[in-house]
């Protein structure tokens, strides 16, 4: 058994086929690899709660911690610490239903800790079309030849590169010491970005800046700005690796109350971070000028990373049929 433990949160609440039928492919996987994986669920009490909880049974390395959370959206924080609960392992992975089992890269990032390269690390994730999850699932093995893809400027299987992601890999003692994850952060967003900055802090690595609070977007990473450029240069030993994580496509319910809530969660993330802001204006507000240094100390070819360049507004060109286009184009 690996001195690892992913923890992955669960609400059935929305889309349960989808979750359920990944759930059980976390754990199929984590049973191979002889890695611990504990499930923290919010217990609704249907039928497809009991369908997972009967399914996982037949998993010897996988725990599933129940809880009954009374809150108004799903809430990822209390799931996770809920989940945490139940960890034994010196090292932990912070994992979503949705990504893909990759259990040979999280335990290569886990040994990187080990070896004191770094006291954690965030993966940079790619997210996947419908067209790039269902190459994944043909070619379950060969996570290397999507990844080609992705650097030979291929388009139809990537929707976009999030680095960082909330997929950490980080010691156990570190969650306990940061106090786990904030759980007044309900629905979707911004409880990843407040874990990942407190845990970046305990190690010194969050300076401050007057836009630390930026909330634009970039579809390259290299052009991050705000917190999310503090949080993206701790991403440059994977991305120089070329080491990702992989999202699985999944469609979204577009009013939900779990994603209206990001706006009212990014008033509450802006309200604790709000010392970061202060000190004088960066000489690059991007990660372009550290990437580039930061290549040239580890002895790569710079053009070899041409992709990460890539900051084309939108992704049109990304969608991969002609529905999804149209409704991209006309919302």
């Amino acid at each position: 058994m690996t001195d690892i433990t992913a923890i992955v949160p669960l609400d059935l609440g929305y889309r349960p086929k989808d979750i359920l039928d990944k759930a059980i492919r976390l754990a199929d996987a984590a049973e191979k690899a002889n890695v611990r994986m504990v499930f923290g669920l919010n217990d609704r009490g249907t039928r497809i709660d009991r369908e997972l909880k009967k399914r996982l049974e037949g998993f010897t390395t996988s725990t599933i911690v129940l809880g009954k959370l009374d809150y108004d959206s799903v809430n990822m924080s209390a799931l996770r610490n809920l989940a945490f609960s139940a960890v034994e392992s010196e090292y932990l992975v912070l994992l979503d239903v949705d990504i893909w089992p990759d259990f040979q890269i999280l335990q290569k990032y886990q040994e990187k800790i080990g070896s004191g390269h770094r006291p954690f690390y965030f993966l940079p994730c790619l997210y996947l079309t419908e067209a790039g999850s269902r190459h994944l699932a043909k070619q379950a093995k060969d996570t290397a030849a999507l990844t080609a893809k992705y650097f030979s400027f291929s388009r139809k299987e990537f929707l976009h590169l999030a680095s960082p992601s909330s997929i950490t890999v980080m010691q156990s003692r570190d969650y306990h010491a940061i106090g786990g994850f904030n759980v007044s952060f309900v629905g979707h967003g911004y409880e990843d970005f407040d874990f990942m900055l407190r845990l970046a802090a305990r190690y010194d690595e969050v300076h401050t800046s007057p836009d630390f609070l930026t909330r634009g977007s970039a579809r390259s990473p290299l052009f991050a700005t705000g917190f999310k450029r503090d949080l993206g240069r701790i991403c440059f030993d994977p991305l120089l690796e070329k080491d990702f994580v992989y999202h699985l496509h999944h469609e979204k319910a577009p009013t939900s109350r779990f994603y209206a809530a990001r706006t009212d969660n990014f008033e509450r993330f802006a309200a604790i971070h709000s010392s970061f802001v202060e000190g004088a204006d960066r000489d690059d507000p991007t990660l372009i000028s550290e990437f580039l240094m930061h290549c040239r100390q580890s002895g790569k070819n710079i053009n070899d990373y041409s992709i990460l360049f890539e900051n084309k507004p939108g992704h049109i060109d990304r969608y991969d049929t002609f529905r999804r286009r149209l409704r991209f184009l006309l919302p």
